[in-house]
Order: structure tokens, then sequence, then C-alpha cells
């Protein structure tokens, strides 16, 4: 006698655990499978919202006093530049000896000059110690030519000094 009611009551558990399990499945798979299209996809774009837009619960914070820069190489190439100052160019400093032809020299006590011309057929009067060119001086003016001082540096840093002589042509000559 005892074993049949409790025989009874165990079935009646195991039914009352079965019910409740499967409500349980029912409302899994209810939420889980919508019907139609559109509650699949609001279901889907709910889900990915609670997923995308939830707050961090642990922030971290970095503390950058005293401390490098994360990202920033450890090796980095030092670029140096230099600014070079761009010198105006006036007078005749804006011809060098070679562009230039010697067509007049005119020797007195008092003055010594020379008439030249560029390219152009442009004129121009030079006397001793005008700059021409970049790195030119005229040195000197003699009776058939003038006589200009230029200078350059070696890789040792000296000045180094060359002289170009502007001659005189001859009319007729070339």
């Amino acid at each position: 006698m005892l074993t049949k009611s409790l025989h009874k009551y165990l079935l009646i558990l195991i039914a009352m655990i079965l019910a409740g399990w499967m409500h349980t499945i029912a409302a899994i798979s209810s939420e889980e499978q919508p019907q139609t299209f559109e509650e699949k996809e609001l279901k889907f774009s709910e889900k990915m919202e609670a997923i995308l837009f939830q707050k961090a619960t642990d922030s971290f914070v970095y503390v950058r006093e005293n401390r490098p820069d994360p990202f920033v190489p450890f090796i980095q190439e030092k670029v140096t530049a230099t600014e070079t100052p761009v010198e105006e160019l006036s007078g005749m400093q804006k011809f060098e000896p070679g562009q230039l032809k010697v067509v007049a020299i005119m020797l007195s006590p008092v003055d010594k000059f020379a008439m030249v011309q560029d390219s152009n057929n442009q004129g121009y009067m030079i006397r001793e110690g005008v700059l021409l060119g970049r790195t030119g001086i005229v040195e000197a003016i003699v009776p058939n030519k003038v006589i200009v001082k230029n200078y350059s540096y070696n890789l040792a840093g000296d000045k180094i000094y060359k002289t170009v002589e502007m001659v005189l042509r001859q009319e007729g000559e070339k």
C-alpha cells in the first residue's frame, strides 16, 4: 500500500516536472522562432542594439603623467630641417660672367668701367668691386678684359677662388 501511494506521488512529480519543462521549451522556441520575416528582423535588431550599445562596466583610463605615449614608435629618424635664407639678387648679381659679353672698356686716370650686354642686348655698366653673379666680384678692369674673381667652398669648408676673364672682342671677332 505504501508503495502504491509512493508510486502515485512519484508519477505526479514526474508529470509536473515534464509539464514545466515543456512550458520552458515552448517559451524558448516561440522566442527564438518568430513566425514572420519582420519579426525576425526586429528581434535581430533588438539583440544587436543590446550588444552594441551596452554600457561598459569597467572603464580603463590611461594616466599619461611621466609615461611615454604608447602609440609613438620607439625608434625615430632624426630629420633636421634647416632654413636657408633666400637672398634676393639685385643688379648685376642676377648675371653670371658667362651670360655677359664685354662691348666696351673705358679707362681714365680717375675711373675704370666696362660696358657689358646680356643675351637680350640690354647694356649695363660695371666698375671694379661690383658684385657679379652669386659668388663673384669684379676684381680688375684692364685694357682688353674684365677679371672676375669667383669663390666656392670645397668639402672641407675651405674657400676656393677661381678667376674668370671676360675678354673684349675686337670688331669682327667672335
